[in-house]
């Protein structure tokens, strides 16, 4: 990473992280070196503190829902699973890891109850489960389900498993972004264990990437390579498509959509764009059913790989520029304002609120 440039901002709070940042390090030809530290100025832009703690392209990151304290990573490159534990600072300490035994783990989730860690695999499309001990400390891999299939896409030369997310009564959705496939998973209360229900299918091409719970019950899942929003509703195992739009009328064809979020409030949801490098603003209109187009704005850098809510901001982490960018929610329009410069952090791919 190039020497940090001199900005004026207002010094930060305290000492402490408000945000850790999953990013690429050498071996998936990155500049990082673990994972980040973020402070939180008092204009709420956000400060790179340095190096939490040293760790191979820990490229997503969880935290424990019983223990804030505790955050999980994944290693992209390494196929590993780790467990670390904050003090009062911007240090984690490692606590302890697993192989995950599957091919270029990218995503990692975390049981309500915290007794495993949902693990879904690029490389293969698997996804892998392991428990979780008292002390949250992932243990041998205890299951394993295979992706299958794949797309018209270049990208999609197999299955892709790239993204899960947890509702309740142990219903568990996965995309897989090569085969456009979401997968609805029942969990044994007693076990633990994942059980295929059903698979809704997409059109050839969609790429399924990431969902979203929306305040009303609706899941937004965003498309990589169609670059499309779809409301799916839901009820217990049967989940089915209500409405789907494209993101932005303002189609680029090179762009590849990627995180997807919903305001605290729950009236506009924001979709990062890679290549035309934009947020795309879309109001929720109709209780959460559907979806409208309001504006598109610069994401104040390259490649916004992720991005976070954080009350009436939203920061971005602009992998390509290695930057992170802060942006102010207009309340009316949702639509983001930038505040202040990029702040310079070395190849993030995801933020964390801490």
């Amino acid at each position: 990473m190039t020497d940090r440039l001199v900005t004026e901002h207002p010094t930060t709070e305290h000492g402490r992280a408000a945000f850790w940042c999953g990013s690429y390090t050498a071996d998936m030809s990155g500049e990082a070196d673990g994972i980040g530290a973020l402070l939180r100025r008092p204009d709420g832009t956000l400060e790179y503190a340095g190096v939490a703690v040293r760790a191979d392209s820990p490229s997503f990151l969880a935290r424990d829902p019983r223990d804030e304290r505790i955050v999980y990573a994944v290693g992209e490159a390494s196929g590993r699973l780790e467990a670390y534990l904050r003090g009062d600072g911007t240090a984690l300490t490692p606590l302890g890891g697993q192989p995950t035994d599957g091919a270029g783990p990218c995503h990692v989730s975390v049981r309500p109850d915290a007794t495993a860690a949902l693990v879904s695999c690029y490389g293969d499309g698997s996804l892998r489960l392991h428990p979780l001990d008292v002390h949250g400390v992932p243990q041998p891999l205890a299951q394993v389900l295979a992706g299958d299939g794949s797309g018209p896409h270049p990208a999609q030369d197999g299955p892709h498993a790239h993204s899960t997310l947890m509702l309740e009564d142990g219903v568990v959705l996965s995309a897989d972004l090569g085969a456009d496939l979401v997968h609805v998973h029942s969990t044994d209360p007693g076990t633990g264990r994942l059980t295929r229900v059903d698979s809704l299918a997409f059109p050839g091409g969609t790429g399924p990437r990431h969902l979203r719970r929306h305040p009303s019950g609706f899941v937004y899942l965003v498309s990589e390579h169609s670059r499309e929003v779809f409301v799916l509703e839901h009820r217990g195992t049967a989940v089915r498509v209500a409405f789907a739009t494209p993101v932005t009328p303002d189609r680029v064809e090179d762009d590849t959509a990627a995180e997807i979020t919903v305001t605290e409030d729950g009236r506009f949801v924001h979709v990062g764009l890679r290549g035309s490098n934009r947020l795309s603003t879309l109001a929720v209109v109709d209780n959460g059913e559907a979806l409208v187009h309001v504006d598109d704005a610069s994401c104040g850098g390259d490649w916004p790989r992720h991005h976070v809510v954080d009350g009436d901001l939203l920061h971005v982490a602009n992998q390509l520029s290695s930057t992170v960018t802060t942006f102010r929610i207009d309340p009316g329009t949702g639509v983001p304002t930038q505040l202040g410069l990029a702040e310079p952090v070395p190849s993030p791919t995801h933020l964390l609120r801490a």
